[in-house]
């Protein structure tokens, strides 16, 4: 049976070799840098923790000191966000979810659909104006979305969209955002052998586009997904403003520690009300933190 250590062995003897290599001001360079994130990491984490803590305490046990270690350990809290956490004195924590649910993934659909069609007709296709379309889709990234803000409020209530989740789906249809950005540098990189192949054999642009296109930069799309997950998961500002019969977690978690101290348990409840609307992004994030590293630096990249 062959010894597992030895391709571990010599991965870190090279890794002694090269340290011993580098000049005294590399070194130290090398270190301040490490003790720096090393420091990030830990203010980042302690947060985290001290609202795990906080969530298995009970009420009195976290009044007297919020950060002492609980000694009581309560997973029941976890089982009290289901009956406990209700916001607008209707809306439960159930139905909260639902409304993350379909609009993450009505957002998802929608928006990257939006770019991929853009970024493809950008990258592949000479057309009049194509020029002046790729500057405008540089140019909304330069404008603060806060400047935005009350003409577009204004903009979707004319048109019936605020608080009506029929229509409000259309505004998630950018295009012209991020995400058509990545996906136009990426199509750039994607040889046309396979699109003038598939031609020849009579295939039209939807079937290149979906069937031969798409399969190249799928990895690409499924790192985007993940972070515009994760990023609309935790959004409050839509549901607040546009959608406010229809609140999210993130929502419903502002609207709940508002009036949490006048609820049962409220500020243990909402503690664990966190850590569960936190799992999915962080789960998605620690099973393809590779692919987004790999994709999204790539897909940046003008081909």
């Amino acid at each position: 049976m062959k010894n597992v250590n030895i391709p571990v062995q010599s991965a870190f003897k090279t890794k002694i070799l090269k340290w011993r290599k580098k000049s005294v001001g590399e070194k130290v360079f090398l270190v301040v840098f490490f003790l720096y994130f090393v420091f990030q990491a830990v203010i980042q984490i302690i947060p985290f923790l001290w609202v795990i803590n906080n969530s298995l305490k009970t009420l009195p046990e976290f009044s007297q000191n919020s950060f002492s270690i609980t000694s009581s350990w309560q997973f029941v809290n976890y089982i009290k966000v289901f009956d406990q956490f209700i916001v607008n004195g209707v809306v439960g924590y159930g139905e909260m979810l639902f409304n993350s649910l379909w609009q993450t993934f009505v957002y998802l659909f929608v928006n990257l659909f939006s770019s991929m069609l853009i970024a493809y007709a950008l990258a592949k296709f000479n057309f009049p104006g194509k020029n002046v379309l790729y500057g405008l889709m540089i140019f909304v990234q330069t404008i603060p979305v806060i400047g935005t803000g009350a003409a577009g409020y204004k903009f979707r209530y004319q048109l019936g969209m605020v608080d009506n989740p029929w229509l409000m789906w259309i505004s998630w249809a950018v295009g012209f955002d991020y995400s058509a950005f990545l996906m136009y540098g990426t199509f750039h990189g994607v040889s046309n052998s396979y699109a003038e192949s598939a031609e020849i054999d009579g295939a039209n642009e939807w079937h290149i586009l979906f069937k031969v296109v798409f399969p190249q930069i799928f990895p690409l799309i499924l790192a985007l997904m993940v972070t515009n997950f994760i990023g609309r998961w935790g959004d409050y500002s839509t549901a607040q403003i546009y959608l406010p019969s229809y609140p999210n977690l993130a929502y419903g978690m502002y609207l709940f520690q508002l009036g949490s101290s006048w609820a049962q348990d409220g500020k243990v409840v909402y503690f664990a009300s966190i850590i569960l609307s936190a799992l999915p992004g962080v789960v998605l994030y620690a099973l393809f933190q590779k692919t987004i590293i790999t994709n999204v630096s790539l897909g940046g990249l003008k081909g």
